[in-house]
Formats: structure tokens, sequence, C-alpha cells
């Protein structure tokens, strides 16, 4: 049975911020019901220990076409949300832990996101979002091989607190190797030692040049683009045919193909569909670009419509490898179609719409185009409907896809 509220608040009477702690565990537990909070003894690495919350159990992980449950443990100081958890993956007896960038030896997991995090931008549903992804492309554990008659069969022990690190062999620390003790009692959440986390953007796309053994050969590869999205994307198509730059909106043919896939009235939910239906007869795209959700403001809680595009844009990352995901903000409208809210609760919801996925698209590389000049106050940029924009502000939206996409080509 999940603890109610109030049971919450007793169990985390001494946290110093209590009720902002509830708030965010009622929503994990809400959407994970595999998680469930757990008071137990922390150990720190000075060997001092303090009774803290843990979020203990499995998320969905969708890897190859399957989805396994990853089991992993967020332990809450009881200064959250202004310190990060500490995480940790918690694998069974029958599972082994996969070391990498993400990951230690000891299960300890180690994000950008965690370590650039700051209340109120981070959030737990927000980090085990970006967990989902990072694990989607790289697993944290697999099933232990069986093991043949003649070795004998591992037999756990467990470090002394085993609540959290089941599993892990005798003598081995359940805190990664190398880090230096921190006075506070609190830790201060170092990369592994020796492994440098990756550049947001891979090298590999963008060398800075040349290297000097290359032949003097300057073609480049044509970059297939996806421009994905509602009305705006339609109609942004149409004004660039009329317009001097073209549908290629200036970009040369010989350095990207830009494709345009725009529905009116497209509504989240068929994005993915569209996207499913247009590679079998358009090349993967190396690029994309969603401009989407505004048409979904109104019709639906916004809460599940934050979710639903971070889980989406990972599904996305798992069937186009190696994209470049391109957010499109939504752009301010003055009215809304489809809505029975006021207009402005709507753009409210807008604005924690962009917030919380351009936080998203930060943590998994990606790109955002933020229409900062497309407001409502500007004279002649929207359509007398009020919804749609003006030739004028198409014009606008057009350049702004431009100024990023001329960056990433």
């Amino acid at each position: 049975m999940a603890l109610s509220e109030s049971q919450l608040k007793k169990m985390l009477g001494k946290y110093k911020y209590r009720d902002l702690t509830v708030q965010e565990t009622v929503g994990v537990i809400t959407q994970y019901k595999d998680l469930k909070p757990v008071m137990d003894a922390y150990v720190f690495n000075d060997g001092s220990s303090r009774e803290l919350m843990s979020l203990s159990g499995t998320i969905p992980v969708p890897y190859r076409g399957n989805t396994y449950n990853i089991p992993i443990c967020l332990w809450l100081l009881d200064t959250y949300p202004f310190n990060p958890p500490i995480c940790f993956v918690k694998p069974t007896s029958s599972m082994t832990i996969k070391t990498g960038k993400h990951v230690d030896a000891n299960g300890k997991i180690y994000l950008p996101y965690l370590h650039e995090w700051k209340h109120p931008q981070s959030d737990l549903l927000e980090l085990i979002q970006v967990m989902i992804v990072v694990f989607g492309e790289e697993p944290p554990v697999f099933s232990r091989p069986t093991i043949s008659a003649s070795y004998p069969p591992y037999q756990p022990t467990g470090p002394p607190n085993a609540s959290y690190m089941p599993g892990m062999p005798s003598g081995i620390s359940p805190y990664p190797p190398g880090h230096p003790p921190n006075p506070s009692g609190y830790p201060k959440y170092p990369y592994p030692s020796g492994v440098p986390f990756p550049a947001t953007t891979s090298a590999q796309h963008y060398p800075s040049q040349p290297p000097a053994t290359a032949v003097a050969d300057t073609r480049r590869k044509q970059k297939q683009v996806w421009i994905c999205g509602h009305s705006y994307v339609l109609w942004a198509e149409k004004r660039a045919l009329s317009r001097s730059f073209g549908p290629q909106l200036g970009i040369r043919v010989e350095d990207a193909k830009l494709h345009w896939l725009g529905k009116s009235g497209m509504m989240w939910d068929q994005l993915i569909p569209m996207l499913l239906h247009a590679r079998r007869h358009l090349p993967d795209p190396e690029i994309l670009v969603i401009h989407l959700g505004g048409n979904d403001l109104g019709t639906t809680k916004l809460t599940n419509l934050i979710i639903r595009i971070k889980t989406d844009l990972g599904f996305i990352r798992h069937v186009f490898k190696n994209v470049i995901l391109v957010w499109s903000n939504i752009v301010p409208r003055k009215a809304w179609w489809n809505q029975d809210e006021a207009c402005k609760l709507v753009d409210d919801n807008r604005k924690k719409v962009n917030s919380q996925i351009s936080n998203f698209m930060k943590s998994i590389g990606g790109f955002v185009i933020r229409h900062d000049s497309l407001v409502p106050e500007s004279p002649g940029l929207f359509h007398l409907n009020g919804v749609l924009l003006s030739e004028s502000g198409t014009d606008v939206f057009n350049l702004d896809l431009l100024s990023v996409l001329e960056n990433l080509i």
C-alpha cells in the first residue's frame, strides 16, 4: 500500500524542507509505482551515518525493442531538494553491474544532471526521465551468466549496509574509491576517477579542423534534416517555397536535405506514428526538429504532457541512432484553440513546458530554438485569428530555424 502524504510527512519529520520533499516524492511514487520510500541508515565516506529516506525499486527502461525494469535507489539528503540525491543502481542477486561512463563498479550513478543540480529547475521526476534515456543507451546492469559446475557459485555477502546495495562481494566499499573525505558529511558528487564525461555534442560530428593526415577533399556528407510539427511547420514550408531562399532555407543541398513534416492541428501523440511512417520513404534523420505541443495545452494535464514528451524524446533517440534532437519552443498565442482554461493559465503552462523540456534537452545533448521575437505584443507577427503566425511571423519562425540548423550542419 502506498504511503499517504501525512505518513510521508511523519517519516520526513527531521528534513529541513519536508513539504517540498514530500511533494516531489508523492509525484514520483504516483508515476513510478515500483519505487517505494524507505527510511534507513546511509553511511557516508567518512564512516558517519544518518537516517535518510530512499526511493527504492525499479524504473522501466526501453532497450532494443524491449522494456526492462532497472533497479535503482535514490537517497534523499535531509537538505533535499537543495542538494541532489545520491543515486545507485541496486542489482539483484541475478544481476551484475555494467560499469561505464555513468555507473562505477559500486553502482553509484554519475550524470551531468546530478552534477548541475539546482532547485527548482531540477527535480526527481526529470532525473528519472534522464536515467531512462541514458540507461536505454547504456544499460547499467546485465544478467549474471550461468556458472558451470567447475566453478563454485558466487555467494554475495554484501556490505555493512546491504539494504541498498545487495549482491556486492565482501570487502568492497559501497562508495567509489579515491574520493576525498568531506568534513561536512555530504559528498561533493565528483565524477569517477579517470572517466571524463563526454562533451554535450560529440566531437565526431563537428571536427574543428580536419586531421593533419586527411586527404584534401572538402566534400561533406549531406545531412538529413526532418522538421516536424503542427500548422506552424506546414505554413513555414509553404512560406519558404514563396521566398527566394526556398524550402532549403538557403542551405546548400550538398550540405543538407530538409524534409518538412507538417500537419494541421497535430497533437503530441501523433508524433511517433508520423515519424515511423516517414522513415518508410525517407532516409533516417541526423537532425530532427520538433515543433509540437501547443495544441495539447489546455486539453492535457500538464504533468502528463511533460512526462509524455520526455518519454517520447527518449524513445526517438533509440529509434534514430545518433540523431541530434532540436526542440522548437512552443510559441505564445493571442488565442488558444481546443481549451477550456483561461488564456493566461494556458500560457503559464506553455512556459513551464518550454522550461522543463529545454532543461531536459540540455541533459541529453539536444538543442533548443527559443523564438524570443515571436510574442503577441509585436505588431504584425500573428494572423488575425490570433493562433497562426502571419507571413512576417512565419519568416521570423524560419529564420529562427535557420540560425540553429546552420550551426549543426
